[in-house]
């Protein structure tokens, strides 16, 4: 029988974390199918939570709190939890069960009956559904999860979202580090390294009308959003920062090759205007003539057409450095598994 451990990461949840702890035990009660072990870690909250959930808690052995001394972020929290499981599935759950606790076991279900590593709960995949989230969040993580979809290996079209079930043997394979959200897209990153097989499911999710009402894009700081954006843009970058590169130095080449174009056609038609001086004569008045009525377009669009190929020469330089870390990576991950062979032996 498989053990589905369930990870929940919370930080001043002291309104919901009781009510949290008890539709999962109470869900996880009902079923035969798995085993199971809930593990909640407050990450330094200023609130009650740590202690409302422990008085919550009591009584359930399979249920674990535990507690960080400051707030280190969700990705943190996450890993805390992942290092005290003791499943063979883990499973990762918001902590104001925003998608519903049963999609715990349908994550469990379809990592089993897929045969995959790792499985998403996808609001935005076809059958889907979001309610009562604001349009202005949706629209930001709608766009949010398709650029880093394009900028992932997996065809999904949710990257960022927490619900998901993982095989532990994958989590064990990949040495994760992030400490924010981005932990999300580091798992994706890194398990495509290793040709972890990854599908996503159709979810449900559906805000409480109360934090709808509080994320309102008229109770919202400006800020936040912006950065929300800079975050999702920072998350594209470390999935493949050459394309940035790439864009960049495409841009400027076309700039100044298209400024370049037109300096040549003035010049070569200043020089069929002055042919009766003789060939060499008339090269030397048309690009006199132009240099000096286009001095600023000489200089400008040489500028971009030098610092378009610089640019692109370090996309190319990026691209071998993540190919030398690839290789690297799986170096160091069949070395660490032939370790742990050796040391079980």
């Amino acid at each position: 029988m498989h053990k589905i451990s369930i990870v929940v990461a919370a930080y001043n949840e002291n309104s919901i974390i009781s009510e949290t702890i008890q539709k999962i035990i109470e869900l996880m009660k009902q079923q035969n199918k798995y085993e199971w072990e809930l593990i909640c870690v407050d990450d330094g909250s200023c609130d009650d939570t740590y202690s409302v959930a422990i008085q919550t808690a009591a009584g359930e052995p399979k249920v674990k709190i535990l507690k960080h001394n400051h707030n280190y972020g969700q990705g943190r929290a996450l890993r805390t939890g992942f290092a005290a499981c003791s499943g063979d599935i883990v499973v990762t759950i918001d902590a104001d069960l925003s998608y519903g606790p049963e999609y715990i076991l349908k994550l469990g279900d379809v990592l089993i009956e897929r045969n995959v590593d790792i499985t998403l709960a996808s609001p935005y995949a076809k059958g889907g559904e979001v309610v009562n989230v604001p349009f202005y969040r949706r629209l930001l993580s709608r766009f949010g999860n398709k650029y880093l979809a394009k900028m992932s290996q997996y065809n999904i079209s949710t990257i960022t979202c927490v619900v998901r079930a993982y095989r532990r043997e994958i989590l064990d394979a990949i040495f994760l580090t992030s400490d924010g959200m981005e932990l999300q897209l580091e798992i994706m990153l890194k398990a495509a390294m290793i040709k972890a097989r990854v599908c996503e499911i159709p979810a449900r999710l559906a805000w409480a009308k109360q934090k709808s009402a509080d994320m309102k894009f008229s109770r919202v700081s400006k800020m936040r959003i912006f950065r929300t954006m800079g975050v999702y843009l920072f998350l594209g970058w470390l999935s493949k920062p050459a394309y940035f590169f790439i864009l960049l130095s495409l841009s400027l080449l076309l700039t100044g090759g298209y400024m370049a174009f037109m300096l040549v056609l003035r010049t070569f038609n200043s020089i069929i205007t002055n042919l009766d001086y003789g060939a060499f004569q008339a090269i030397s008045i048309g690009l006199e003539t132009v240099y000096k009525n286009y001095t600023y377009s000489f200089i400008i669009s040489g500028g971009l057409i030098i610092f378009g190929f610089h640019i692109l020469g370090v996309a190319l330089l990026t691209i071998q450095n993540k190919f030398y870390f690839e290789e690297m990576y799986k170096l160091t991950e069949a070395v660490l598994s032939e370790k742990i062979k050796k040391s079980e032996e």
